[in-house]
């Protein structure tokens, strides 16, 4: 059964994985609410820097503050798996907003396994939305993503389902960046609060704002949310 849902929701990614992201997140977190007020929050992993109990009660406050649903993909700092499972569920998920579909894949081990390219396959329907952690190894992203085999095996279910998927999104490398492949718009959006660094042409360089992403359940469209006070 389809969940209620708002106009918008978010795609926010790396909230907690670095020391000092209390300066930061609940500052984004705050914008975005003002802002947009999403009935879920999707994050393509990296709630916490250790995966300890202690760090997922700390973020979950703030999370629980607005009356909005917080839906999480295992990222790699988010391991242990029986923690992650206690504080956000399984390690991948599948969402059913409408006539939107949100599919959470589980890159938390650094790579797409056959056995997880495999379940996205089974979940994929039209306008269907993928978010996961670890991004494929393409042109200003290979400095930190998956490897050449696991990127090969994301494409070819992007190669058969291209008519279906509608956007993927990615964290990991905690900045902001869009390209696209085969018309599918593929979106890092890591600078969620942990940091929020510039990209050169492949790797970090300098800074930028921390930001989110939005999506119109009404109309499809992906919005930029950065925070720039």
């Amino acid at each position: 059964m389809a969940e209620m849902f708002g106009k918008y929701v978010a795609i926010l990614g790396d909230p907690g994985c670095r020391a000092g992201w209390q300066e930061n997140f609940p500052r984004l977190a705050e914008l975005l609410w003002e802002e947009y007020r999403p009935s879920h929050v999707f994050v393509p992993g990296d709630m916490a820097a250790y995966g300890t109990v202690p760090q997922n009660e700390e973020i979950l406050q703030y999370c629980q503050k607005h009356p909005w649903e917080w839906v999480v993909a295992m990222g790699d700092h988010d391991r242990p798996v029986y923690v992650f499972e206690r504080y956000w569920g399984p390690p991948h998920k599948v969402t059913d907003l409408g006539r939107w579909r949100f599919i959470g894949v589980d890159t938390s081990s650094w790579l797409l396994t056959a056995e997880e390219a495999l379940w996205l396959r089974e979940q994929i329907k039209e306008d269907s939305i993928i978010y996961t952690h670890m991004p494929p190894g393409i042109d200003g992203w290979k400095f930190h993503s998956l490897s050449a085999d696991c990127t090969a095996r994301f494409f070819a279910v992007l190669d058969d389902f291209h008519d279906q998927v509608r956007a993927c999104f990615f964290g990991h490398i905690h900045s902001y960046d869009r390209k696209e492949y085969r018309g599918i718009p593929l979106i890092v959006t890591g600078a969620g609060g942990a940091e929020a660094l510039g990209l050169g042409e492949d790797g970090y360089e300098g800074t930028r704002p921390f930001q989110a992403m939005t999506f119109d359940t009404t109309t499809g469209e992906i919005h930029l949310l950065e925070d720039t006070r």
